[in-house]
């Protein structure tokens, strides 16, 4: 009985199918029953020349929540999933990313929320507050370099950083992404204190001239006047001359005496 070239044929292919399929699954069963090797952390850096969070501090979180070292973990064990969903539970991380490698290695991908101002109010709480209005705990021996915020501040609230109602909060908050946003002022600055008035009163690093700045309107050209009352005009002068600088009103620059 001859038997037709095309029947062999995709008999051949489908024997073929199979043995590719059969080996794709021992391969996938090997896989999963192996141990994890590694485990790489990638930190995305942020300003203040310190990171918020450090590979010691992911590898303790997970093994509290494994039980384990995760090095010693099988493939098969790992939820990416809930070791993502971990790492955002720290009000350190904006992003994460968890994933296992061709070689079996565990890699977290993780950015940095980015501190503007640390906060002290007036009932000496201490903490952070990031790009987007979020707060951040400070922790012991972790210090970024980000302007110092003190004096009558009020209570933290999230939503008044982004209300139309006025606030000191807000004031401070606006005012910090703007000392950010710009080299020369972020550079200058030191420290934000809030009077008893509810205005805004800048310390620099180096220089005894105190910032009178009111609040956070028009802080932009502020700034720009600033910049230029040091470039041009103090100067001028000799940097002895003046105690203070006032730029609470709009367009004016005063130097005190």
């Amino acid at each position: 009985m001859n038997i037709p070239s095309t029947f062999k044929s995709r008999f051949l292919w489908t024997v073929g199918l199979m043995g590719i399929a059969v080996l794709l699954v021992m391969s996938v069963r090997h896989k999963s029953q192996s141990n994890v090797k590694e485990l790489v952390v990638h930190i995305k850096p942020i300003k203040g020349d310190r990171d918020l969070i450090n590979k010691k501090e992911v590898e303790g979180a997970f093994k509290k929540m494994l039980g384990y070292d995760v090095r010693e973990a099988k493939v098969v064990e790992v939820n990416l999933s809930e070791l993502e969903q971990l790492l955002m539970t720290d009000d350190r991380v904006k992003k994460a990313e968890v994933f296992l490698d061709s070689k079996n290695r565990l890699t977290v991908w993780l950015v940095q929320r980015q501190p503007i101002v640390r906060i002290v109010d007036e009932r000496n709480f201490s903490y952070y507050i990031d790009e987007d209005g979020d707060k951040i705990k400070t922790r012991k021996g972790v210090a970024v370099r980000v302007p110092l915020a003190t004096g009558y501040i009020g209570l933290y609230d999230k939503e008044s950083l982004f209300a139309e109602k006025k606030s000191t909060l807000k004031d401070v908050f606006l005012t910090s992404k703007s000392i950010l946003a710009d080299p020369f002022i972020e550079a200058l600055v030191e420290q934000i204190d809030v009077t008893e008035d509810h205005d805004l009163l800048l310390i620099p690093k180096i220089g005894r001239q105190e910032i009178l700045i009111g609040n956070a309107e028009n802080i932009e050209d502020k700034f720009n006047n600033l910049k230029s009352m040091y470039k041009d005009g103090i100067p001028m002068v000799g940097w002895d001359k003046y105690k203070g600088i006032n730029l609470k009103y709009k367009g004016q620059v005063i130097g005190e005496l």
